[in-house]
């Protein structure tokens, strides 16, 4: 799919499970063109969610994901796990050493002497019961540094891991060369280290709820801190001191809900920036906005976490559905750094051989050595950028036709000394210079490698095989038949069971993206609350006024509320999901009457006048608990969309009927209304056709997922400033 814009031209490409699917167009993608690709946890075999992304020396990608350590060299992809199989919220590579934290785990991996990339857990070296939740990481003097905002900060010196108590301390930024901490609340402020202590070298920068996220050097030497919330200002590396950087970008991320979630300098003198909900955006140095990507404009969330600036200048954007791939095209493109075509691994047999470098000398062993397959790649670039060629001295007449292949198999191979080498180069740009690689590979040659012995050796297995042919001919002729039949009855098998397989994994796949969503936005949600309670508790303590402490109370219960609802919806969704079905004859009165005294503390559930217009014994054989989300949901939303500010008597008006084997149940109000636009969208996950509610957007989800389970339909009938209508049909079920 192509997004064109005045200086953008997007081309979407979808990974399935196996190869990335490129358009015509990419192979004339010009100068400014930026061609996004998409890879997923189906690509790379792991989980979809990612939260970070760094780049070694090589060029070669790790990511922080769910299921471990993530890497990627362009063309091969490989999951590394710890023993206890967490997930890495955070990287930092410092030389060979790859040091990560997440899910209770702290430790590094770093490969072992023929190149396997091993886990090494520090959990032994922190004498706590329970681990701290750790973020931030920094490198100074030889120690690995790490923040935990609720336990102080945590060093490692390479043989014991050490603690330097101090409250609130949130991110820890490398500013030339030394490590600069900033820290929350009323007491927060920018520190620095001091040997084992910290050191506040200014205690003006602090905020209630907020901290610096990162801090960056423009290409004029000057330095920016960047806040979540709270904007961007500039420091004085030799004062400390801080003045605000306003300009476009800046009052971007003061908007409401704008939140502010990572940062990064790329090509030069740009940043690219990450929000909570509004997707990434790119501005200069000056801080003008160049580019704004979302959901509308070509990208498959709003939410990303740390995004990264490779050292070829192009995007990574980890999120929870995957990894996104910006790539900058431009004519002749010139490079700061020389990439390599590499050989990573050798397959033998069962066996994998890591090349670690050029000089390497490969003895093989064993008895598959007459076969082996090479696999190489040019870190920095993705596979589908580049052609190999390549030749195996010594066995090759001369260098292979330039092939997009990224694997080599060899068989039949004599016992000698051979030499492989490989070059590499750019389709869109053929001058661009990668260097190329070789290393050597010995196969020892065998005893029994000689004509004597192969002529005897074939002579005694074709008798045997002229014997055994005689006999099995034979044996044949007379199953022949009987295999015919059996062939016939299997194939109709395995077609029914392909078929039914096509459907499951249909559904599952569905489920999968549902279940990442819901996660997603669910963790969301929940967060918001605490953080709004947080902030007001927070305010309240720093009060003595009675009325000022009733408002603060009066937010903090709105918060629980809207904790509580959530929790309510997330609950009904499990209920529905898990408890099967249990029908019963139920009065629809009951039903009701249960609602209303649910909601009769509800804000201005006095001024809504409820209308039965049923039989007051009118019955529903159904499952009342699910009939009751239903009807729950539908009301609570009557209620909630009322617009009391019209000068009309606010009513809800539920009607019920049995009409050709169905029982009818309408949910009529004269409320706000759906507008048009939003009402083919009214039932999807997490969608809030009001924007300044409150709601979950999961109520009318559950609605519909509950009816599916009781095999019945809804139907909306809305308009703007006249109200809304919700028809309910159930089957009338013995």
């Amino acid at each position: 799919m192509q997004l064109i814009s005045l200086i953008l031209i997007f081309e979407l490409l979808t990974f399935n499970a196996l190869s990335l699917q490129i358009t015509d167009s990419l192979q004339t993608a010009s100068k400014d063109s930026i061609v996004f690709y998409e890879f997923d946890g189906s690509l790379y075999r792991a989980s979809s969610y990612n939260n970070i992304a760094r780049e070694d020396e090589e060029g070669i990608l790790y990511i922080g994901n769910e299921n471990g350590l993530l890497e990627f060299d362009g063309t091969h992809w490989q999951m590394h796990q710890n023993s206890n199989f967490t997930p890495v919220v955070n990287l930092k590579i410092i030389g060979d050493k790859i040091y990560t934290v997440g899910g209770g785990d702290v430790g590094y991996y770093q490969r072992d002497s023929i190149g396997r990339m091993q886990y090494h857990s520090m959990n032994d070296k922190l004498d706590e019961e329970e681990m701290p939740y750790i973020w931030y990481m920094a490198e100074s003097n030889g120690k690995v540094y790490y923040s935990s905002l609720n336990k102080g900060i945590y060093y490692f010196d390479g043989e014991l891991i050490k603690n330097i108590d101090v409250s609130d301390a949130y991110s820890m930024v490398e500013v030339n060369d030394e490590v600069i901490i900033s820290i929350f609340g009323k007491n927060g402020g920018l520190a620095k280290f001091d040997g084992d202590t910290i050191e506040y070298v200014n205690k003006e920068f602090k905020f209630e709820d907020d901290a610096a996220y990162n801090i960056i050097q423009k290409n004029d030497g000057e330095w920016i801190i960047f806040t979540s919330e709270e904007g961007f200002y500039t420091l004085d590396p030799e004062t400390y001191e801080t003045e605000l950087w306003d300009n476009e970008a800046n009052q971007y991320f003061l908007q409401d809900s704008m939140y502010l979630y990572s940062i990064r300098k790329f090509q030069d003198s740009l940043f690219v920036a990450s929000s909570w909900t509004n997707g990434v955006i790119i501005f200069n140095d000056e801080g003008k906005i160049l580019h704004t990507l979302n959901e509308e404009n070509g990208l498959k969330t709003n939410y990303y976490n740390a995004p990264l600036a490779d050292r070829r200048g192009n995007l990574w954007l980890a999120s929870g559905s995957g990894l996104n791939y910006l790539k900058f095209y431009a004519e002749n493109e010139k490079l700061n750094f020389k990439p390599k075509a590499l050989v990573r691994y050798m397959r033998v047999g069962d066996s994998t051989i890591f090349i670690k470098g050029g000089k390497d000398k490969v003895i093989l062993t064993g008895n598959n050595t007459k076969s082996f397959g090479l696999y190489f790649s040019a870190p920095s670039f993705i596979k589908e950028d580049l052609e190999f060629s390549y030749y195996l001295e010594g066995f090759d007449e001369g260098w292979s036709e330039w092939t997009s292949d990224t694997r080599k198999e060899y068989t039949n191979l004599s016992g000698d000394n051979y030499v492989f080498h490989l070059r590499a180069r750019d389709i869109y740009n053929k001058d661009l210079e990668i260097l190329p690689f070789e290393f050597n590979i010995i196969v020892p040659t065998k005893w029994y490698e000689n004509y004597i012995t192969f002529l005897f050796i074939g002579l005694f297995v074709g008798l045997l095989i002229f014997g055994f042919i005689r006999y099995r001919t034979h044996r044949l002729s007379i199953s022949n038949k009987k295999l015919e039949e059996l062939v016939k009855e299997r194939t109709y098998e395995l077609r029914s069971q392909k078929e039914r397989l096509k459907e499951a994994n249909a559904e599952l796949k569905v489920i999968n993206n549902e279940l990442d969503n819901f996660v997603y936005r669910s963790s969301h949600d929940l967060v918001a609350p605490l953080k709004s309670l947080r902030g007001l508790i927070s305010v309240a303590g720093m009060s003595n006024n009675t009325d000022e402490l009733l408002e603060y109370f009066r937010l903090m219960n709105i918060s629980i509320t809207k904790l509580e609802e959530f929790i309510k919806s997330i609950m009904d969704f499990s209920t529905n999901t898990k408890k099967p079905l249990e029908l019963k004859l139920v009065r629809l009165d009951d039903i009701l009457d249960s609602i209303i005294e649910d909601l009769k503390f509800y804000e201005n559930a006095e001024k809504v006048k409820l209308i039965r217009a049923y039989d007051s014994n009118f019955e529903i054989r159904t499952d009342p608990k699910r009939l009751n989300i239903v009807l729950s949901n539908l009301v609570t939303n009557a209620l909630k969309y009322h617009d009391f500010d019209r000068g009309i008597s606010p009513f809800i008006k539920v009607s019920a009927k049995i009409e050709s084997d169905t029982y009818i149940v309408e949910v009529e109000d004269n409320g706000s209304g759906i507008p048009e636009e939003y009402q083919s969208k009214i039932f999807d996950m997490f969608f809030r056709a009001h924007q300044g509610t409150d709601g979950s957007g999961l109520g009318l989800y559950i609605v519909v997922d509950t009816l599916n389970v009781l095999k019945g339909d809804i139907k909306l009938t809305s308009k703007v400033r006249k109200g809304t209508i919700f028809k309910i049909v159930l089957p009338i079920m013995d």
